[in-house]
């Protein structure tokens, strides 16, 4: 059973024979009662605390929470970043070494073009350089028939004009 103030107040005695004095009972029971009322303001100003504090501690717990998933998906985002930054990176390397692949198989064949173009160039040439050689030892032979053919008609005509001249 619960007693309030105004209950302590209101409480009245039987009166008996050579009790107490009944306004010292009056003023322990009105002091009792302005205690009673003392502590149940306190009382009541400490659960309207508690219940303040409650509430901080429940809105401080949700903070707590976000915090905690906040730092959870930040570090799963950076993880994912770095995995992705990962492979990007192995994708750019796996391009690049394709791609000089490609570079050094399109500079190979190009050397090997211009080595065939060269060993072309080089067989034209000597089958040039024997045309050239083969026309001027033609020629070396004609101009040389011609001055034995001038040397022999030459001879039997200065002959004939010394014949000729003494007829």
């Amino acid at each position: 059973m619960e007693i309030s103030p105004l209950d302590v107040r209101s409480q009245v005695f039987k009166k008996r024979f050579q009790g107490c004095d009944s306004d010292e009972v009056k003023q322990f029971l009105e002091m009792v009662a302005d205690r009673m009322e003392a502590i149940l303001k306190v009382k009541e100003q400490l659960e309207k605390e508690n219940v303040a504090l409650k509430e901080k501690v429940e809105a401080y717990s949700k903070m707590e929470q976000t915090l905690r998933d906040t730092l959870l998906t930040a570090q799963k985002v950076g993880a994912d970043a770095r995995v992705n930054a990962d492979q990007s990176a192995r994708n750019i390397i796996k391009d690049a070494e394709l791609e000089a692949k490609k570079k050094i198989a399109a500079a190979t064949s190009q050397v090997d073009a211009i080595d065939r173009s060269r060993d072309m160039l080089k067989a034209e040439t000597m089958a040039l350089a024997a045309k050239i050689r083969s026309l001027i030892e033609a020629q070396l032979t004609f101009v040389g028939s011609m001055e034995d053919e001038v040397r022999r008609h030459g001879s039997a005509s200065a002959k004939t004009v010394h014949a000729g001249g003494d007829k």
